[in-house]
């Protein structure tokens, strides 16, 4: 059997893996650390995918990282963890190799959903989930000769697709199932101003519907779909973006979960102090008891860097914050997302000044516990602050929610290299679905 001993083995090439592995390899030079992912490359920037698939952004500027750009991290693309024994500090992999190690990282983030009636071995051609960087370049090869696109998800992810698709030129609609898009990170009336844009790109948006059936062409590629309503829709490029779950793959097998959860602590310690998890597929415990399910690209990043700095520490430190603050462009709108709301709370809401402009945070006991801030975020930065040190604010409320600047002109985005996306496409109204 092919055996291979490291001081650290990262599993998962992801933001969080990626930067685990650069973090610790900074930290201790002498350490000797290899990272595991079961997809062919890595060290891409996921986010960046949409605008790729629509042919906005060259491969190339994908990618932060080559193999062969030094810094003493040993890669292994391609290759599936079959098992894991805690007791021997040893990973199998399923080429029969075998990794001991002295610490262990474990971020293998999440798998695309998939509703079942879109499962690929029941599905035409044409169906693809947003996730990879091997399924996007599918997907950009077959929209070439399929411009009719729908988008199943109203989310980030599905939302910012429509978009990028837009911009290109391709005729786009955006299916999302809750009332609105963003339903998790948004309420109705901050979602409004956001949908009403996409739609006034010429994206046509429906919500309150799911996709339950598909008509297929002869050579069987998808050529329709229908909605819940009964309506048949064009499509001959169907993109899945509702979301992912967390890949625990192998991880299942051990005694590492609980509650059916990966969870670790807020030095990003499992239950056991030499494996470390991060990312998409962990619940981080606070001190109080409660879990936390950060799951963003600014987080994967910070995550991973804690992680790299703890394995070898003997005094590991902890995460400082958990929430899901997130920060977007879409299409000229800023948005910036302070998180979702949770079980119970209230919502203090303030639109304006200016068409597009809205604020809102999610309070529980007179504690902001998320919110966002749509069309202008100045003032993102101190409120985020207020948000992850449980101030009070049940006095402030209304200052808090009043814009710091005026909101963007239409000559501000002129300057800022914006102005073509509003010209290039006809005001209209909303195609009721």
């Amino acid at each position: 059997m092919n055996e291979a001993n490291f001081d650290l083995v990262v599993v998962g090439g992801g933001a969080a893996g990626f930067n685990a592995a650069l973090s610790c390899r900074a930290r201790y030079p002498e350490k000797r650390v290899v990272l595991v992912d079961q997809e062919p490359e890595v060290g891409y920037y996921r986010t960046l995918l949409p605008m790729f698939m629509a042919g906005k952004l060259p491969e190339e500027k994908l990618f932060f990282w080559r193999p062969g750009e030094g810094m003493g991290l040993e890669v292994r693309t391609n290759v599936k963890v079959r098992s894991l024994d805690r007791q021997a500090k040893r990973l199998t992999l399923e080429s029969g190799e075998t990794l001991g190690y002295q610490c262990l990282i474990l971020a293998p983030g999440g798998r695309p959903v998939v509703p079942p009636v879109f499962e690929r071995s029941v599905t035409p051609d044409g169906v693809f989930p947003v996730r990879s960087l091997g399924v996007a370049r599918e997907i950009k090869a077959w929209l070439l000769a399929h411009r009719d696109i729908v988008v199943l998800g109203g989310g980030l992810v599905g939302s910012k697709t429509s978009v990028f698709l837009r911009l290109a030129g391709f005729s786009v609609t955006l299916v999302e199932r809750e009332a609105h898009i963003l339903p998790t990170v948004l309420s109705a009336n901050t979602a409004r101003p956001l949908q009403r844009h996409l739609e006034n790109m010429g994206v046509r948006v429906c919500t309150g519907t799911t996709i339950d059936r598909f008509k297929a062409d002869a050579a069987g590629a998808v050529k329709a779909v229908r909605l819940a309503t009964g309506e048949w829709v064009p499509c001959g490029t169907f993109l899945v973006g509702i979301g992912s779950t967390p890949d625990v793959g192998f991880i299942r097998e051990t005694d590492l979960m609980r509650d059916g959860e990966l969870v670790v602590s807020t030095t990003l310690q499992t239950v056991d102090p030499a494996i470390f998890a991060i990312g998409d597929a962990v619940a981080i415990q606070t001190p109080d008891g409660a879990r936390a399910h950060p799951w963003t690209w600014p987080q994967a990043v910070a995550q991973g860097k804690l992680a790299g700095t703890n394995a070898f520490s003997a005094s590991p430190r902890p995460l400082k914050r958990t929430t899901r603050v997130n920060a977007q462009n879409i299409s000229g709108v800023p948005l910036m997302i302070l998180g979702g709301p949770g079980v119970g709370s209230s919502i203090e809401a303030r639109p304006g000044p200016g068409e597009g402009v809205w604020r809102e945070f999610f309070l529980d006991d007179s504690r902001i516990v998320g919110g966002a801030l749509v069309g202008d975020i100045a003032g993102a930065g101190p409120l985020h602050f207020t948000m992850a040190n449980a101030e009070d604010v049940s006095q402030r409320v209304a200052g808090l929610l009043a814009p710091r600047t005026r909101a963007f002109r239409p000559s501000t985005w002129t300057r800022l290299g914006q102005s073509y996306r509003a010209r290039n496409f006809a005001v209209k109204e909303s195609t009721p679905c």
